[in-house]
């Protein structure tokens, strides 16, 4: 009996982690019994600490080993010159920990997972599938830290790719412009691509990435245009690490069904930042976003609708949306928006802990919370975790929102500051030099966040299994009436039950529609504040 139970625990966990973390992502398909190249064996691929551009060896072992039918290209240990490299469908990238992969400045693109041109041309709606790239015994590096603040680079631009895997890689930066990683739609900017079998980088998994020394304006993950990917332990130092600022100026952006867990974030702007300018996004849900001494943790916001968007109403996210356990930790090393200057309690909290980006647009400063709400046009959940470390009592809210923000101008107090910080002791030297560094993988395993969600203390569930009605008992209910909703395997809601009355501590609920299955039951307030998210299993 025992061992049933345990088994039952086991289930019931394992159903909520992919409620958490998302069901739709990438599935293996790389088969190492299968064909296997190696690019210096079979290539001629040289260790030449990246004196000249290799990438034709590269392209030419991908065309190989697509027009086999698929299979996996190993690249051993060492330094080399990639650019521009297309992947094709059935291709596994395999590059052993600590190589180093430097780039070509006059190219803006070191991997493109997506149709080359001359194929795009021809038909619009052809995309790749079952691709990854992936680090082996630890993370590879892409190395580009001789740019500087301004100068634009990428490592990976995924587009028109279904059952994509990027994992274990460091990008060594130098605050250059443009995400380490963007994710875009189709470049059909007119045309409705809704009934397309793929319109965007679709069924993905990005896992295991730091990025070192991100533009503020930018940083590790931008997504234009994403559906059922999910993004796990994710780093960046600098910048925002999954940056959901939807704003491409093309008709068919927009990020749907996006899960996200870990996502941390240093010495930059924010871990998750959401803006829909004008995109019309699906739900996306974080679980877990740690900032240290950066500005936020999370900032939610409208982002503007941009001149010239062909869409010239608000955006949004789906309201299903859900962010939890998000903790920031005080430091005076974020980099901050010159806005973000009227969100400090007081100028004396920030006055004389600046310094300016050369660009005079951001600052090196303090944290200011962890959790900016700025969305007026739509509306998300926002769970219980939020917290703070570390914090001078002048800032003692962990959720701030528009009602915080001081009524003054930040074009006069930026003035004011820069009248009275007026040597070249107070300008950053961020992205000016181009010293070498050391970039080693983050150490995921170090979170000081609040571990997988759990909302359920205190709360006893009967009965297990259910198949009638199912009772939520807790001393601590506040509310006298609250909504209940039900979700399927795939994230479906499939029951929802308003206005609930709770009596004597009990809230009961009639499953008698269910089907037998697994389900997650989500208990939320009448202002849409999550109480309760619980796995449920229902039996007939």
């Amino acid at each position: 009996m025992l061992a049933k139970i345990n088994s039952l625990k086991n289930v019931l966990s394992l159903l909520y982690l992919v409620a958490v973390t998302g069901f739709a992502q990438y599935t293996e398909t790389m088969d190492l019994h299968g064909l296997v190249k190696n690019m210096k064996a079979d290539y001629a691929l040289v260790n030449d600490n990246a004196e000249n551009d290799q990438s034709s060896k590269l392209i030419s072992a991908i065309n190989a080993v697509h027009d086999q039918g698929g299979g996996v290209i190993r690249i051993s240990k060492g330094v080399y010159l990639f650019s521009d490299v297309y992947l094709k469908s059935n291709v596994h990238l395999v590059i052993e920990a600590g190589t180093v992969i430097k780039t070509d400045s006059e190219k803006k693109v070191v991997f493109k997972l997506t149709t080359e041109n001359s194929v795009q041309k021809k038909d619009a709606q052809a995309y790749i599938e079952n691709v990854s790239i992936r680090g082996e015994g630890g993370a590879f590096v892409v190395d580009y830290h001789t740019r500087l603040y301004g100068d634009k680079q990428r490592v990976i631009v995924a587009s028109m790719v279904k059952n994509f895997l990027i994992q274990d890689m460091v990008v060594k930066d130098n605050y250059s412009v443009y995400c380490g990683i963007t994710l875009s739609p189709s470049s059909e900017k007119i045309a409705d691509v809704s009934d397309w079998e793929v319109s965007r980088p679709t069924n993905g998994t990005l896992k295991n990435i730091s990025h070192y020394k991100a533009s503020p304006g930018y940083g590790l993950v931008q997504c234009h245009g994403a559906q059922n990917v999910h993004f796990e332990n994710l780093y960046a130092e600098g910048g925002v690490t999954f940056r959901l600022e939807v704003g491409a100026n093309n008709k068919n952006v927009g990020v749907y069904d996006l899960t996200a867990k870990n996502m941390i974030n240093k010495n930059g702007r924010c871990a998750v930042m959401l803006g829909p300018h004008s995109a019309k996004n699906g739900i996306i849900t974080v679980d877990g976003a740690t900032a240290i001494s950066s500005t936020y943790a999370v900032t939610v916001g409208d982002g503007g609708v941009k001149e010239g968007a062909p869409d010239q109403t608000p955006g949004y996210f789906h309201n299903d949306s859900f962010i939890d356990h998000v903790l920031a930790i005080y430091g005076e090393s974020a980099q901050v928006k010159g806005p973000t200057l009227l969100y400090y309690p007081s100028v004396s909290d920030y006055f004389e802990k600046l310094k300016i980006f050369s660009d005079g647009k951001f600052y090196e400063g303090p944290s200011v919370t962890a959790l900016l709400n700025g969305a007026q046009n739509y509306s998300i959940t926002i769970g219980t975790h939020i917290s703070y470390r570390g914090f001078p009592e002048t800032m003692s809210k962990t959720l701030i929102d528009l009602s915080d923000k001081r009524a003054a101008s930040w074009g006069n107090e930026k003035a004011d500051w820069k009248t009275a910080h007026p040597g070249d002791e107070y300008i950053s030297d961020k992205g000016v030099s181009t010293n070498d560094y050391e970039a080693v993988a983050y150490d995921f395993s170090t979170n000081l966040s609040v571990p997988i969600i759990n909302t359920t203390e205190g709360i006893d569930v009967y009965p297990v299994p259910a198949s009638e009605y199912v009772s939520l008992k807790s001393e601590n209910w506040q509310e006298k009436f609250l909504d209940v909703f039900f979700y399927n395997a795939i994230g479906k809601r499939v029951q929802e039950n308003k206005n609930l009355k709770v009596q004597n501590g009990v809230l009961k609920i009639s499953v008698v529609n269910l089907k037998k299955g697994m389900y997650v039951l989500k208990v939320k307030n009448n202002s849409g504040v999550l109480k309760v998210a619980k796995p449920i299993l229902i039996s007939k």
